[in-house]
């Protein structure tokens, strides 16, 4: 006798998709990161009381993530590609309410690059990390600069080849709203060069309003970096022009060195400063990083930030913030990657 569930539409879907999977060679990758950080922090603001802080993070240098990516052979050099992504919180266990947080996408490459299609992140986080200090205690947390790293909705994203030491991308997400036609568009464009020790980049971009007006958020930034064996010097200039809520102009710099001591442990140094055009209200931080390999997949790190803010600027890594702000941020951590 044969057991109801056998037949089922499930079964019959999943076996022929395994046989697809095989005279297609697709392959599928399950894959992820795991990091959390003890975290001390001084001048953590509730309302109008403050006081040092002791926690448990998510891990400031790999983002805790759990994903699937694939790819098929479709022949000729051509290939169906795809991903999906989602942050985790390892420290409470939890997932993100928007589950795919990280990535959600579709699309082809081959010899041209790729085209993507979907919720994923853009052009300037694929190619700008290199001159700006990334992960978490980033300049991309600074209002007006979230696009030197962000992912967005309704996007398509296109990724060059390197040829000749150049490469480049394209970033175009709609913002799929009634009042007109590209309204909440974002648009982007990132090129770099690379010759032996130095590299150089440059990205644009520019966020429409929501609501219909002309108001607009523009973003330029450029970086350079040159590798001289024992250290890796980079620096990163930026400037945003805001329109959208609060209209302010500001330019943000990030210098920084990379250090390593051996192949298995480094360290980093970064000065960044966010000026606010007009007003005293800057911010401006230290960060030192450091890193020892265990193996190749499990590594301790550790972070030291100095904050400070001028005038009402009150941007804080942990707390409310208040006017004039500093705050000292030290952490210590573990991350597993699979």
């Amino acid at each position: 006798m044969t057991h109801p569930s056998l037949c089922s539409p499930l079964v019959a879907v999943a076996v022929l998709a395994l046989c697809g999977a095989a005279q297609a060679q697709t392959s599928v990758t399950l894959y992820g990161a795991l990091g959390l950080d003890v975290v001390s922090a001084t001048n953590v603001y509730t309302g109008t009381s403050k006081k040092s802080q002791l926690r448990i993070d998510d891990n400031a240098i790999v983002n805790s993530r759990i994903g699937l990516r694939g790819i098929e052979d479709l022949g000729g050099g051509l290939n169906a590609v795809f991903g999906l992504e989602s942050s985790v919180s390892p420290d409470t266990g939890t997932a993100r309410s928007q589950f795919w947080n990280r990535g959600a996408f579709v699309g082809l490459s081959g010899g041209f690059g790729s085209i993507k299609f979907g919720h994923q992140w853009d052009v300037a986080d694929d190619l700008m990390g290199n001159y700006f200090v990334f992960a978490y205690y980033s300049p991309f947390f600074f209002d007006g600069f979230g696009s030197l790293s962000n992912y967005y909705s309704n996007a398509i994203k296109y990724n060059s080849p390197k040829i000749g030491g150049f490469e480049g991308g394209l970033f175009y997400a709609l913002g799929e709203k009634t009042v007109s036609g590209s309204a909440g568009n974002f648009a982007q464009a990132v090129g770099t060069y690379t010759a032996g020790p130095f590299s150089i980049g440059l990205v644009a971009d520019t966020l429409k309003a929501d609501d219909g007006s002309n108001n607009k958020n523009d973003m330029w930034a450029i970086g350079a970096a040159y590798n001289f064996g024992v250290a890796k010097l980079r620096g990163g200039f930026a400037r945003a022009d805001v329109e959208i809520g609060s209209v302010y102009k500001a330019n943000l710099i990030d210098v920084g060195v990379d250090v390593p001591f051996s192949a298995m442990s480094g360290m980093s140094v970064d000065f960044v400063k966010k000026d606010v055009k007009s007003s005293d209200d800057d911010t401006e931080y230290v960060r030192l990083q450091g890193y020892y390999r265990l193996s190749k997949r499990t590594s301790l790190n550790t972070n030291l930030i100095f904050l400070k803010n001028s005038g009402n600027a009150d941007f804080v890594w942990y707390g409310d913030g208040a006017p004039g702000q500093k705050q000292t941020i030290f952490t210590v951590g573990i991350t597993h990657s699979f």
